[in-house]
């Protein structure tokens, strides 16, 4: 890991270079990744950031087990990053674009709260997008995503954020958000999730659908 930092950092142009020291704790591959993680855990941190090489299985429908090891080994909240195509290929001059899906769930609020502090940082444009039930009347449907969008819209102020808004009513939530994606060209998806139950991974189809046929860097922000 030590290694792998010194190398990012090497690669950067002198202007993108930090002037700052990071603590960097090299665990040999003695024990498990879920003790290792839980024993680091007890030392008070509540946010487990995860980024692999292997973050998926080969066909991408689903977390590769070294992901599933590390996040069984943290009770608290994940950020699960997959980098692909530019930000994959070309991390430091890539520039963010993010797209967030919202659907009113407090996981979708505070995937909004992490895309607006990355959007803050790096001044990056920011839409968020209501993913409206297919089945719901053009009425309601207006109501609900005009009260969603607002609420969400203020969020990304109050980080000095100016946010666009989308609505899209799809049968398939996951249609929706790549439409969305694709239209925008964004190259980052910042969706909040719950874990389910079972020994795998689940954060539920929608997700498991975009981790799978996403072209595009994906931030898994777990409640």
């Amino acid at each position: 890991m030590k290694d792998a930092a010194e190398q990012m950092n090497r690669r950067k142009p002198k202007k993108h270079q930090l002037d700052r020291t990071f603590d960097v704790t090299v665990i040999a591959n003695t024990t498990a990744e879920t003790t290792v993680v839980a024993e680091e855990a007890e030392k008070g941190y509540d946010l487990l950031v995860v980024g692999l090489d292997k973050t998926t299985v080969r066909d991408n429908s689903g977390f590769h087990a070294n992901i599933t090891q590390l996040a069984s080994g943290f009770d608290g909240p994940l950020v699960i990053a997959d980098a692909r195509d530019g930000l994959l290929n070309n991390p430091t001059d890539a520039k963010l674009s993010i797209l967030v899906p919202v659907n009113g769930t407090e996981p979708s609020r505070r995937a909004a709260e992490v895309a607006f502090a990355m959007a803050r940082a790096t001044r990056a444009p920011v839409t968020v997008l209501y993913v409206a039930p297919s089945a719901t009347d053009g009425k309601r449907r207006s109501r609900m995503a005009d009260a969603m969008l607002k609420d969400i819209v203020a969020l990304g102020e109050s980080y000095d954020v100016d946010a666009k808004t989308a609505v899209r009513a799809e049968k398939l939530a996951d249609e929706a958000i790549l439409k969305e994606m694709a239209k925008r060209k964004h190259n980052l998806i910042v969706m909040g999730v719950e874990r389910r139950p079972g020994e795998k991974l689940f954060f539920g189809e929608t997700a498991t659908a975009i981790l799978g046929k996403s072209e595009r860097s994906i931030g898994f922000v777990v409640t």
